[in-house]
């Protein structure tokens, strides 16, 4: 064989491995196994016979309800579901009724383990750097006994308890801090700093009453209270700037911030502003006419342009899902278990 036709075959050759080693490289986004990677949770408080959990999938056309008894038959996940949080593909269902959490697979439900120890009347949880930390309520009369338990994530053990000295409700995490909301129940009007470093309080920031929500957005810790709107530095923990409450409008919950716009409810509307505003806006985006008495607007998020309501009814029956567009347009209304309180995005 000569030298021109041989190397003329050794470059064909090439060319075909590194054509069918690059098609064997090429790969799409990973999709997780399971049934529930494309949609939205839905957490049901329930009443005594326990909570569950629904899913909704992305299509808005389908939604299942009890998909944890669905993979784990003869399980259940405890009385008066609270609130649930992730770690990768693992979520950790708290169960206050119960002082329970219990850790699924959040793609199929499969039971993973539970944390069963160091818990009382658990509310929300967050995870920094392989700890699971969850706040505790714990004795009703009194908030001078409420705790953040931190979880090994992967022992599922709870390694130490750190009394708050408040109201210990909704936490969130940020850099190597945790920030607590001292406030519940339309009580409480401060944020506590935790370290991670030393488990413990470091500091202390005052708000007006009535302190219902808060939520990070754009290095920004953000908190709804009676005034309206509070902007907060998380790194140096100081209030930067206020947006005044609507004087038309009652009360302000439930605060949400997606794509530049907060979001929050007064009374069955909802309501949006940019975060540039130097008001929050009194024109509902809607208003869902709910009638129940105390289980109006009892879930609320957005996420992707949509709105997601949670109406508990009579808290006796499968409440309401309402799904709007950020315009107003109602998407779908389904039924899903008692009383559901929360939503979590696939």
């Amino acid at each position: 064989m000569n030298t021109y036709f041989k190397f003329i075959m050794i470059a064909f050759f090439a060319l075909g491995m590194f054509s069918c080693s690059n098609d064997d490289d090429q790969t799409g986004p990973i999709i997780p196994d399971g049934d529930y990677f494309d949609g939205t949770l839905i957490l049901n408080e329930g009443g005594s016979a326990g909570g569950s959990v629904s899913f909704l999938d992305s299509d808005l056309q389908e939604l299942s309800n009890s998909i944890y008894e669905e993979v784990n038959p003869n399980a259940g996940l405890g009385l008066y579901l609270q609130s649930m949080f992730f770690a990768d593909d693992r979520a950790f269902i708290i169960a206050n009724g119960s002082n329970l959490i219990t850790v699924v697979n959040r793609y199929t439900f499969e039971l993973l383990g539970t944390v069963d120890t160091g818990l009382s009347v658990p509310r929300y949880g967050t995870v920094l750097d392989g700890k699971a930390y969850v706040t505790n309520q714990a004795a009703f009369d009194s908030d001078q006994d409420d705790y953040v338990a931190i979880i090994d994530i992967e022992t599922l053990e709870v390694e130490e308890t750190v009394l708050v000295g408040a109201v210990a409700e909704h936490i969130v995490s940020y850099n190597d801090d945790l920030f607590i909301q001292n406030a519940a129940f339309g009580f409480g009007n401060q944020i506590s700093r935790f370290s991670t470093a030393s488990n413990s309080i470091i500091e202390t920031l005052t708000l007006a009453a009535g302190l219902n929500s808060m939520q990070l957005y754009n290095q920004s810790l953000y908190a709804l209270d009676s005034e309206g709107l509070k902007e907060i530095n998380p790194s140096a923990f100081t209030l930067v700037n206020q947006i005044a409450k609507p004087e038309s409008l009652e009360s302000l919950n439930n605060l949400r911030v997606e794509n530049d716009q907060f979001y929050y409810t007064s009374g069955t509307a909802a309501y949006a502003s940019p975060v540039s505003a130097t008001e929050l806006s009194s024109e509902f985006i809607f208003d869902y006419g709910s009638t129940s008495t105390f289980g109006s607007f009892y879930g609320f998020d957005v996420n992707q342009d949509r709105i997601y309501v949670g109406d508990a009814g009579d808290f006796a029956s499968n409440g309401t899902v309402l799904v709007y567009s950020t315009s107003g347009e109602l998407l779908t209304e389904k039924t899903a278990g008692i009383a559901p309180n929360s939503f979590y995005f696939q």
